[in-house]
């Protein structure tokens, strides 16, 4: 596998029910311990938050498909980062789903709850502090180490191929 990286992204739900979600959670785990990929989901009936991380070339291939995927829209890139370890390593797939937003209780860090869950604006650290959280919530350990890009994502509002953006940001100094 080539130098380990994570990204995340955030989308909108164009309406499906939460047993055709599960049904994505279980073709999902599938294919990332097929990929060597890890991460988690977030979803609350309307906004997927997503993290992924891997080598680049299966980030790169997820990601293709994710952007070609008709059940969401609004495609957003947040970060991509290098990464020395892994932040959900025993996870092909957390999930973090809820019906009925009841989900926007769980309060990781005292600025970043699911009460604000907006992920279209949050920035690249909310974004990267959230997941640190989750992933030491649900590891019980400190999160890895992760270097930031030298340059920051583009961009930030909902594009037409979410794919170029993920190629900008591997090209850069990955």
């Amino acid at each position: 596998m080539s130098e380990l990286v994570g990204f995340a992204y955030c989308s909108r739900s164009t309406g499906f029910s939460f047993s055709e979600l599960e049904e994505i959670l279980e073709v999902s785990r599938r294919n990332n311990t097929r990929d060597g990929l890890t991460g988690a989901l977030v979803y609350d009936d309307k906004t997927f938050l997503q993290w992924l991380e891997g080598g680049q070339a299966e980030i790169r291939d997820v990601f293709e498909r994710i952007a070609r995927d008709s059940r969401h829209t609004e495609i957003m890139l947040l970060t991509v980062r290098r990464l020395e370890d892994r932040w959900f390593p025993d996870w092909s797939m957390t999930a973090a789903v809820t019906e009925g937003q009841t989900l926007r209780g769980l309060k990781l860090k005292p600025h970043i709850s699911l009460a604000g869950f907006a992920p279209h604006a949050w920035s690249e650290t909310d974004v990267t502090t959230f997941m640190t959280s989750l992933s030491d919530y649900l590891t019980r350990r400190p999160a890895a180490k992760s270097e930031r890009l030298q340059a920051k994502v583009e961009p930030r509002k909902p594009v037409a191929d979410p794919m170029a953006s993920l190629d900008r940001c591997l090209r850069r100094d990955i």
